[in-house]
Parts: structure tokens; sequence; C-alpha cells
């Protein structure tokens, strides 16, 4: 059995106390400059994201007076103000400030969510607000500020969805790919086949990532919890594809994508394949795919890792434990 590889595959099991301090992706520093304030379902809980001024905070989003999601009222400066009854609380620490409805104001505040900042994108976790330097340890340390980006939600558990990214025993199946691929194949140089035999080998693990290596398509990759950190030998492309995990079987799936080249041009057609190519690639058969997958995978019956699947199966090991 290959190193990573699970034998007898049965459910995995998620508990999400023991995830606490595992950060994942809410909200981009860009849209989030925009609108002040974001909703995100993850973990099974739903988040209010707040700008703060430029710095970031997040908290379960329920108000303490009667639990309507504070998501539905409005940001004002340094407060976010409840559409029930105005009842206002500081973005900053989330005390509230204002209570219209009462004649003495009584204490309460916004329960705390996990927030920072990295490269361009705005990370939560569900554990204590202050333990940010273990937070950030599970995240690599190269987030992008500017990079093209899309998601999409994945009806499936988020390790399925992070494996999505990596598994190129898939990617020759897709409609149009191996064509679109020669070209690409051509320009760079690269080796690999779509659908030929190819092996992925582990090279390394730490407490943050699982390590691994594509000698066929010159890749590395490294499986973090939440995100699959994916690049060339040659530095050309950098794909970063995070998971936010909605629920245990549903996926917000961020593909962070930075082109390396120093030539505007080749820049330029990268993006626009990205934007293209991979965008209707996930929105159609990766979608679908994961989302019919899942619902055998997750039953455990009649599923073999192989070699090929040396990602999915290190990951499992590593952050999920399945079920003995």
């Amino acid at each position: 059995m290959e190193p990573g590889i699970i034998e007898g595959m049965k459910p995995p099991v998620l508990n999400w106390d023991s995830w606490t301090e595992i950060p994942f992706p809410v909200a981009t520093m860009r849209e989030l400059r925009r609108k002040r304030s974001l909703q995100q379902r993850a973990m099974d809980r739903d988040i209010l994201v707040l700008w703060n001024q430029g710095r970031p905070r997040a908290y379960l989003d329920v108000c303490p007076h009667l639990g309507l999601p504070l998501s539905m009222g409005q940001t004002k400066g340094d407060t976010v103000v409840c559409a029930y009854h105005g009842w206002a609380f500081a973005t900053e620490d989330g005390a509230v400030v204002d209570q219209p409805t009462l004649s003495k104001n009584r204490a309460c505040r916004l329960k705390p969510i996990g927030c920072a900042v990295v490269g361009g994108l705005v990370f939560a976790w569900i554990g204590n607000p202050e333990a940010k330097e273990l937070a950030l340890s599970r995240l690599p340390s190269d987030i992008p500020r500017d990079f093209s980006l899309h998601r999409v939600e994945f009806g499936c558990p988020f390790y399925f969805a992070l494996f999505n990214a990596v598994d190129y025993a898939h990617f020759a199946e897709h409609r149009f790919y191996k064509e679109i691929y020669a070209v690409y194949r051509r320009i760079r140089g690269d080796s690999h086949v779509p659908g030929m035999p190819f092996h992925w080998e582990i090279v390394g693990e730490d407490d943050a990532a699982v390590h691994l290596t594509l000698p066929e398509a010159r890749r590395h990759l490294s499986m973090f919890a939440t995100v699959a950190d994916f690049q060339d030998e040659d530095g050309v492309n950098r794909f970063q594809t995070f998971a936010t995990p909605v629920s245990a079987t549903k996926t917000l799936y961020w593909e962070v994508y930075q082109p390396r080249s120093e030539s505007r041009l080749v820049r330029l057609a990268a993006k626009a394949a990205f934007h293209t190519v991979v965008v209707h690639l996930l929105e159609t058969e990766d979608s679908n795919w994961t989302e019919l997958a899942s619902q055998n995978f997750l039953a455990g019956e009649r599923i073999h890792l192989s070699a090929t699947d040396a990602p999915l199966g290190a990951h499992l090991r590593k952050f999920v434990m399945p079920r003995q």
C-alpha cells in the first residue's frame, strides 16, 4: 500500500470541535472593503464578517437581543445595527453601544470568531480569536494579494473538493481538455500527457501539511487542512485552492490563480485561459462529478484508493481521521 493511502476506506467522521483553530477563507479584502459586511456559512455556523476600517472582524451572525441575523441590518461607521430593534454593536470588539428599546442599557456583546488577513484573503476560525499565530501557521506563507479568483459551491465534503484541484487522473476525461492542454504542453515543454499513467510521491510532512510531487508534470503540491497549494517546478503557474467547509457535505471552493511569467502578454493569456477554461470546468463537470461521487464515497463501500489518489489519502489520514 502506497504511503498516504487508506486501506479499507470507511466513511470519515467530521468533528468540528477538533477544528477550532483551522482557518478557512470568508472574503476577499477587495469585496469586503466594497460591501463593508458579508455573511458566510461555515462549519455549520453563520458568520458575519465586518470591514472595521480595514481591520476585519468576524462574529456569529446573531443579535444577542432576539437572535435576528445581524447581516440583515446595516453597518454604520464603526457599528453594526440590527434591523429588528436597532440594537448596535461595535465592529471592533462586538460590545453593545446602543439599545434604543431599553431605558437602561444591559451588558451584552457579539460572539467573536477568529479573523485575520493573509495576502488578499480574509480568514476565520471558530476557536479562540486570540489564537492567530496558531491559525496562520496552518496556511501557506505566501498567499498572493493580487490574483484571479473563482468561487463555486460543491455538494461534497471539503477534502473531496480539495482533491478535485489536484486530481490529474480525471483531467483527461474533461470535454475539450486534452485539446486545450496539448497547446499548453507544447508551449511549456511538458512531457506529461493527460490520461497516461502517473504517480504522486509523498516527499515530506510537517505539522501543517503533507508535501507531494508529480515528477511526470514537474509539479509540487502541499496539502494543508483547507488548502491545496499547487505550483510548477519552473514557477510558471501558481494555483491555490481553498475550501471553506459549509457543512459536512457542502463546500465553498475557492480557486486562486496567479501567473508567474514576467511577460505581460503571457500573463494576459494565462488569466484569460483561467477565466474561460478553468471556470467552465469547475462550473460543469467538476461540480457535478464531485457531488455525485461523494454520495457513494461517503458511504465508504467499494471505495479503492490508489497511488494516483495519494493527495486525498494523505489528507484524510492527516486531517480527517476515518472511522475505524
